[in-house]
């Protein structure tokens, strides 16, 4: 027979494991998603740290008082909040992309409440950006997230969490910076195009000023952005994949800055 046993300690530290994982599971994308209950995510949560306490061994956490406790959970939280924001953040480029798209033909005032986001999000936003959480799902790269959360706790043990503010600062202006470019060149298709319909109508507006323009104006750009997405569309699984290797960037530089 096995024996096990299980104190007090041993709770402590499950519940700095469960701190830790409830933190990037609440902003994590596809788990941290408003349509997912919070029940669920606190059986997601339950269920992984319980994972990871039996995969670790036990090590005691170095602290004596409960203020010192109270600020050791803090830091674990803050590991996991930063984890699983800055791997959302990264599909805020697809979201950026479509707003892009829809203010060029027209659509910045056509929005939806995303549940995902709890914002207003333009259409054709909240279609690329259903697109890609569905090619994610499945490609299983939402298992990236539950790997990632497991290798920090090899990486950063739990109770030696340095918080080295200036790196973790940089690594997100830069990232951030970096995925407005990123989303700007997604959309750049459609800009190109409906920017050239309107030197075309430019030039018929000159040699035709009886026709209106404004009302043919709409609808081709209707038209065109339509034509370029529908052409464009293929790529989509392309920056998907892309979109996976930088959200595992952000998140392995994330895990170096806490080091």
């Amino acid at each position: 027979m096995i024996e096990q046993t299980f104190s007090i300690y041993h709770l402590e530290y499950y519940l700095a494991i469960f701190v830790r994982v409830m933190g990037a599971i609440a902003f994590a994308p596809i788990f941290g998603n408003r349509t997912v209950t919070r029940r669920v995510r606190i059986f997601i949560g339950i269920a992984c740290a319980l994972a990871v306490f039996t995969a670790n061994p036990y090590v005691p956490l170095g602290y004596s008082t409960f203020l010192e406790y109270t600020i050791l959970l803090l830091k674990e939280l803050i590991v996991g909040i930063t984890i699983g924001f800055m791997s959302n953040v990264t599909l805020s480029i697809i979201n950026a992309a479509g707003q892009f798209i829809d203010r060029e033909i027209g659509f910045s005032m056509v929005s939806d409440f995303d549940p995902g986001m709890n914002t207003e999000i333009t259409i054709t936003a909240e279609f690329y950006n259903m697109l890609v959480m569905l090619i994610m799902l499945c490609s299983n790269m939402h298992y990236f997230i539950l790997s990632a959360l497991s290798d920090s706790f090899q990486l950063i043990p739990l109770g030696n969490v340095t918080i080295d503010t200036g790196t973790l600062y940089d690594t997100m202006v830069r990232y951030i910076a970096d995925y407005f470019i990123i989303s700007v060149r997604i959309a750049l298709p459609v800009m190109i195009a409906i920017m050239l319909l309107n030197v075309v109508l430019g030039v018929l507006a000159k040699t035709a000023p009886q026709m209106n323009m404004f009302v043919i104006g709409m609808q081709l750009k209707i038209f065109v952005g339509f034509a370029v997405l529908f052409v464009t569309i293929g790529f989509l699984p392309n920056i998907t994949e892309y979109i996976y290797k930088e959200m595992q960037t952000v998140v392995t530089d994330v895990i170096k800055a806490f080091m």
